[in-house]
């Protein structure tokens, strides 16, 4: 079994590479100009959209502005608390301008896939739209073993690695905090989102149209004030997210030329990995939304990079004005002390944000892993999945949580190939529709 995990990794790893990073973000540039700048041309008329998305009309299960907090229930988080704090400590602060720089032509991508989403959806037995790469590669490309694929991929993904990761992380949250063992907060967390899950589709958006914009507002106003209390070092930190964006890190530690690679690396990697454009898992969401505008809808969900970015940026600026940051914390733990340093206890602003953004991933994720095994068995396998999805829970209670997060890289990686290769090939479908109106169902 060793060997087996170890070759996972290796997988995993190699999948992950530079090239990688490559083709994510040069399809995102690819869309980026055959919409002509779209997240910029229109970016206002998508925060109107995001506003207004309440007066529109049209078959579907979920409101426009539900559909939306759902993604974002999925999208956000412990990957802008760690996921940020990791990308510092080893890229330094010009890591953030890179972050920056990847997420502008990620909001074409996340267009991009969910207008694809929602053209090629097609209804459950039980009234549930089906949409994500696994429809749209089957409808329009006609290539099944290949949706099969992203499929396969996605339901193992979410069942195996999703469960037991953002478990495991709240675990041991919980277990540095108030001693509980891993296991009985492992049971909580799996019988708070059983509440939530076994309800389906509607149940999971209630949630997460609740949930979504108080966590996202916690976070945020927590993380403004430890800035505002440092705002004497903001000139400082700006000067030196674009200085070490192209030099060397200096005094603080590195070789002359690997600074600004490294930033590179993990600035845009991270940001890749939090905000999800490319992943597919969206456009799964976002077919399911009640509307007859799928342009608007698109837009809507192209929102969800900026929002995913401007929670990235402000833990950056969190631990780059604490002056944190070159020492040996990494992680949580970097993001925990940056904010206690300005605001006494607000470590607990982490510890609540991390678990609410843990719950939240976990109801949206079922969904995902759900339709994509729906996809593959039938409708009659959704109840079966979420008590299997709440079980896969509890092995988040093992103290070997680099095996979980291996398997997650794997399963993650071939679902992001096998949904770009799909995208771009139906580019001009998506070129088509949104300057004409014309497609081919």
């Amino acid at each position: 079994m060793q060997v087996l995990f170890e070759l996972i990794k290796k997988i995993a790893d190699f999948i992950w590479g530079q090239h990688m990073l490559v083709f994510i973000l040069g399809s995102g540039l690819y869309f980026s100009l055959r919409l002509k700048g779209i997240q910029f041309s229109k970016f206002l008329l998508a925060v109107k959209a995001v506003f207004t998305s309440g007066k529109t009309t049209g078959e579907g299960n979920i409101t426009p502005y539900q559909a939306l907090m759902s993604a974002l229930s999925g999208i956000i988080g412990n990957g802008n608390i760690a996921g940020v704090a990791t990308a510092i400590a080893v890229g330094g602060p010009g890591a953030v301008f890179w972050m920056w720089m990847s997420a502008l032509p990620l909001m074409a991508t996340m267009y991009s896939e969910s207008l694809l989403g929602f053209l090629y959806r097609r209804k459950d037995e039980d009234g549930t739209f089906l949409g994500g790469p696994m429809v749209y590669i089957q409808k329009a490309l006609k290539w099944k073993w290949l949706a099969v694929s992203f499929a396969f991929f996605m339901a193992l993904k979410t069942l195996l690695a999703t469960t037991s990761i953002q478990s495991n992380s709240m675990s041991i949250v919980l277990n540095n905090q108030f001693n509980i063992p891993h296991l009985y907060s492992c049971l909580l967390i799996a019988f708070f989102t059983w509440l939530v899950i076994i309800g389906g589709l509607k149940t999971i958006a209630r949630t997460a149209e609740f949930l979504s914009p108080i966590m996202t507002l916690l976070y945020i106003s927590g993380g403004l004030l430890v800035i505002l209390l440092n705002a004497d070092k903001l000139g400082n930190v700006f000067a030196d997210i674009f200085t070490y964006a192209f030099t060397t890190k200096g005094v603080v530690g590195g070789f002359a030329g690997a600074s600004m690679m490294m930033a590179l690396r993990y600035g845009a990697a991270r940001g890749a990995y939090s905000n999800e454009a490319g992943t597919g898992s969206v456009a799964i969401m976002h077919a399911t939304a009640q509307t007859n505008d799928p342009k608007g809808q698109s837009l809507i969900a192209m929102t969800g990079v900026f929002i995913d970015t401007f929670l990235c940026t402000i833990t950056a600026l969190v631990i780059l004005t604490a002056g944190t940051w070159t020492g040996s914390l990494n992680s949580t733990a970097l993001t925990s002390v940056s904010f206690s340093t300005a605001l006494p206890h607000g470590n607990w602003i982490v510890l609540v944000a991390s678990l609410l953004f843990g719950y939240s991933t976990l109801i949206t994720w079922c969904f995902y892993g759900e339709q994509s095994a729906v996809f593959l068995f039938g409708d009659k396998i959704k109840k079966s999945y979420r008590w299997l999805f709440c079980l896969a829970i509890l092995v988040g209670a093992t103290p070997d949580a680099e095996k979980i997060w291996s398997m997650g890289d794997l399963f993650n990686g071939m679902t992001v190939i096998i949904n770009l290769i799909g995208i771009v090939a139906l580019s001009s479908v998506v070129v088509r529709f949104t300057f004409n109106n014309k497609w081919r169902k």
